[in-house]
C-alpha cells in the first residue's frame, strides 16, 4: 500500500467504489455521480484523502458498455439471470456478488493501490470533499432509520448467526461506507450468501422489508465477524420534499442520497402523501431512458434544498452536454402527474365522456374497456384513465386530444385521431410508453352513434 506523501502528514488515502449495474438506468446515476465526485476530488487537493476512483459493475459476460472511457470501470460477469430470478428479481444482490468477485482477483486488486475502501451509490450526489472517516478496526458508515435494530428481527439474526442476537448488529449499510479493504475481505462470502438467504423467501419480510434485506445481510455479516462501526449520521442526507432540511445541509453532510423523490404542487408546495406531483423529480421515472438534457426547473416557491438537488442533477448533465443523449424518450420534470380525481373532471373533458363506456381493441387484442370514469378493464388487470395535465410532453391541443391509460405497471399516453366525416366520435388512437414510447394502435370495438 503506498504511504502518504511526506509533503501531507496524516493522510490516509481512500479509494472510491461505486457498485453499479450496466443499465440505463444506473448508467445515467453513475455520470451524475461521477461527476460531482471530480469535482469534490479537485477541491480536496493534493493532500486529501480522496484518491482513485473505479466504477465496479457487473454486466453480461464482463463486457464494457461504452463508459470506461468517460470513468474508470472494472466490469465482472453479472449473476446469472436465474439467480437473481430465484431470489425474487432482486438485483441488488450483484453488490456483494462484484465486490467477492473484486476481493478474489490478485489482478483486479492490483488496480486499486488504496488499503482503504469507500462503497458508494450510483445515486449519491457528492457535497463537499470527503474524509477518510475509518481505522483498520473500525470501519464508518451512516446510520439509516429503517435499519434500526429491535427484538422483532433477532429471530432473523439468529438464523444466519445462531451465536448473535439482535442487539449485536449495528443500523447500518453497505453503502456509504469507509473500510479497510481487509476487514471488507472477512465479511464479504458471508454478506452474499446472508443475503440471497433473506430473499429466498417471504419470511423475513415479517419484520423486514425486502428492497433492505441486502442491508441486513451485510450487518448480520459485520456482526458475526465482531465488526462495529463508528456511525456517522451526518455523513449523508436522505430527504423528501416534505422533510425539513437545514439551510447549511451542503457544509453539514457529505452526501446527498436522492433515494426519495420530491412532488411539488404548481406552486412549489409539497404534495401531501404519496401522490406524484406537477413537477416531479425521481430517479425511478428513467428507469429505461435518459433525463432530457434540459430539465424543466422547480416551481418558485419550491424548498431552497429541492432547487439545490435540481442544481447538481442540471450542472452535471451540462457538463457532459456533448455526450449526454440528446434525444431521450422520457418526460422530463413534468408530466408525470396521473390522477383521475373523481368523475366530474372526466366528464368535463369532452373526449374523456366520449369514451366512457366504449371498448377498444390494443394492438388488435379485445379489448379494452373505458368502464367508467377512472376504471379502466384489460385483458392484463383493472388500471386507470383520464385526462391529461398539460405539460411540456402534452401541450394544450394535446390535452384536448389525449387521455392517460396507466395498466400492466405501465403508463400510457393516447393520443385520438380525429372522428371521421360524418361521425362524431373518434375511431382509433395510436398510444406511446411513457418510458421507451414503444408505439401500439387500438381502435374502436364497436362503431360509435
Amino acid at each position: 500500500a503506498p504511504e502518504p506523501r511526506r509533503a501531507c502528514p496524516g493522510q490516509r488515502p481512500f479509494h472510491t467504489l461505486m457498485t453499479a449495474q450496466t443499465t440505463v438506468y444506473q448508467q445515467w446515476q453513475s455520470r451524475i455521480m461521477y461527476h460531482h465526485w471530480k469535482k469534490q476530488k479537485a477541491l480536496d487537493g493534493p493532500c486529501g484523502d480522496m484518491g482513485g476512483f473505479t466504477r465496479l459493475a457487473t454486466s453480461p459476460g464482463a463486457a464494457p458498455d461504452g463508459l470506461e472511457g468517460e470513468m474508470p470501470s472494472v466490469f465482472v460477469e453479472q449473476l446469472p439471470g436465474a439467480v437473481v430470478a430465484s431470489h425474487m428479481h432482486f438485483a441488488v444482490l450483484n453488490r456483494p456478488h462484484s465486490l467477492r468477485v473484486l476481493l478474489a482477483s490478485p489482478a483486479l486488486l492490483a488496480r486499486i493501490p488504496e488499503p482503504y475502501w469507500f462503497i458508494a451509490e450510483t445515486d449519491h450526489l457528492i457535497l463537499r470533499p470527503l474524509p477518510n472517516l475509518a481505522n483498520e478496526s473500525t470501519p464508518a458508515s451512516y446510520v439509516f432509520v429503517y435499519m434500526r435494530k429491535r427484538p422483532e428481527v433477532d429471530w432473523v439474526v439468529k438464523r444466519y448467526w445462531p451465536e448473535g442476537d439482535w442487539t449485536q448488529v449495528d443500523p447500518v449499510g453497505p453503502s456509504p461506507l469507509f473500510i479497510h479493504k481487509d476487514q471488507l475481505a472477512l465479511v464479504v462470502d458471508d454478506w452474499l450468501n446472508f443475503s440471497l438467504g433473506l430473499r429466498s423467501n417471504h419470511d423475513a419480510e415479517s419484520v423486514i422489508q425486502g428492497w433492505v434485506q441486502e442491508m441486513w445481510g451485510y450487518t448480520i455479516a459485520a456482526a458475526k465477524a465482531g465488526i462495529r462501526h463508528r456511525l456517522e449520521p451526518d455523513l449523508q442526507l436522505e430527504a423528501s420534499a416534505r422533510k425539513p432540511v437545514p439551510a447549511d445541509f451542503e457544509s453539514t453532510y457529505y452526501i446527498f442520497h436522492y433515494t426519495y423523490s420530491f412532488e411539488l404542487d404548481r406552486a412549489g408546495s409539497p404534495m401531501q402523501g404519496k401522490l406524484v406531483g406537477d413537477w416531479s423529480l425521481d430517479k425511478r421515472h428513467f428507469l429505461t431512458a435518459y433525463p432530457p438534457a434540459d430539465l424543466e426547473a422547480p416551481p418558485g416557491g419550491a424548498p431552497f434544498f429541492v432547487q439545490r438537488v435540481w442544481g447538481l442533477w442540471a450542472e452535471a448533465i451540462g457538463a457532459l452536454r456533448g455526450a449526454w443523449p440528446a434525444n431521450t424518450t422520457a418526460l422530463g420534470m413534468t408530466g408525470w402527474k396521473r390522477v383521475c380525481d373523481g368523475p366530474a373532471r372526466t366528464l368535463a373533458h369532452p373526449l374523456a365522456r366520449s369514451l366512457v363506456g366504449t371498448r377498444w381493441t390494443w394492438a388488435g387484442i379485445r379489448s379494452i374497456h373505458f368502464a367508467e370514469p377512472c376504471l379502466l378493464v384489460t385483458p392484463w388487470g383493472n388500471g386507470t384513465w383520464g385526462p391529461q395535465e398539460e405539460s411540456r410532453a402534452c401541450d394544450a391541443q394535446c390535452t384536448r386530444e389525449s387521455i392517460f391509460a396507466d395498466f400492466g405497471f405501465a403508463w400510457h399516453n393516447l393520443r385520438f385521431e380525429a372522428a371521421p366525416a360524418g361521425q362524431a366520435a373518434p375511431v382509433a388512437f395510436a398510444s406511446l410508453r411513457v418510458g421507451d414510447r414503444q408505439a401500439v394502435r387500438g381502435e374502436r370495438v364497436e362503431p360509435p352513434p
